[in-house]
């Protein structure tokens, strides 16, 4: 069988080192795009995933969540407005002491974030008369406790419920931390807290909701239905008789 005689395909030197200048000077230009698509789907990624439970930041959750709370607000004559983090966003919260309240829970969020947005959502809210505070949880995350530490975040606290003085104001302890989320969030931060929050109560004449216990979770953190029964019971020990 007679062999192939067809010429090699050949590149001038010339143009083959113009390939090569030009590859070379698109490089550094490849390698920002890469990196930028990469820090791109990763920060969306964390954005929507698991990250935003344990990384306390903006997420694109809270201006959503404000939203709908807003709305809600608008639909209804809330009576009471609970202030909180996951853990209230998560309870079914339909009356309180007989009459209609606004679930304002925003998951992620510490002291200091909610008082960025408490102004909006009472000015939203039709005659409002008690606000409950239920925070706190957020700021024990273990990266956050070097940067606000308790002292920082119960002064944030007295200005943000001394803020609304002529409402009927309460506030609560956390619960605690179970086994499973020890690695990212810090007992010992929210013991102090709580001793704190107590204090507060006493000193600001605010109800106090007692929480600062162990309650049933399903991952150290968020409550059991059966840990809510316990929840709703102490939200309650606000109505007068």
């Amino acid at each position: 069988m007679p062999t192939s005689t067809l010429p090699t395909p050949t590149i001038p030197l010339k143009a083959l080192s113009y390939r090569l200048r030009l590859a070379w000077l698109l490089l550094p230009a490849f390698i920002s795009a890469t990196a930028l698509a990469g820090a791109v789907g990763w920060k969306f990624g964390k954005d929507n995933g698991l990250e935003n439970a344990q990384k306390n930041q903006p997420i694109a959750h809270f201006p959503q969540r404000l939203n709908a709370i807003k709305s809600q607000a608008g639909q209804m004559e809330a009576k009471s407005i609970v202030f909180g983090d996951s853990l209230t966003e998560f309870a079914k919260l339909d009356t309180l002491c007989g009459a209609p309240v606004l679930n304002a829970g925003i998951s992620g969020a510490t002291i200091q974030d909610t008082a960025g947005w408490t102004d909006d959502l009472i000015a939203s809210s039709k005659r409002p008369e008690r606000l409950i505070f239920a925070l706190g949880t957020n700021n024990a995350k273990t990266h956050l406790i070097q940067v606000q530490p308790v002292e920082q975040t119960l002064m944030a606290y007295r200005a943000l419920i001394t803020r609304y003085q002529g409402y009927d104001i309460a506030i609560a302890t956390i619960p605690n931390i179970g086994a499973a989320a020890a690695d990212r969030f810090d007992q010992a931060y929210i013991d102090t807290l709580n001793a704190g929050i107590r204090t507060l109560a006493h000193e600001t004449g605010a109800t106090l909701i007692e929480l600062g216990r162990p309650i049933p979770t399903h991952d150290g953190v968020h409550l059991q239905p059966s840990g809510y029964i316990t929840w709703n019971a102490q939200m309650a020990s606000v109505c007068k008789a």
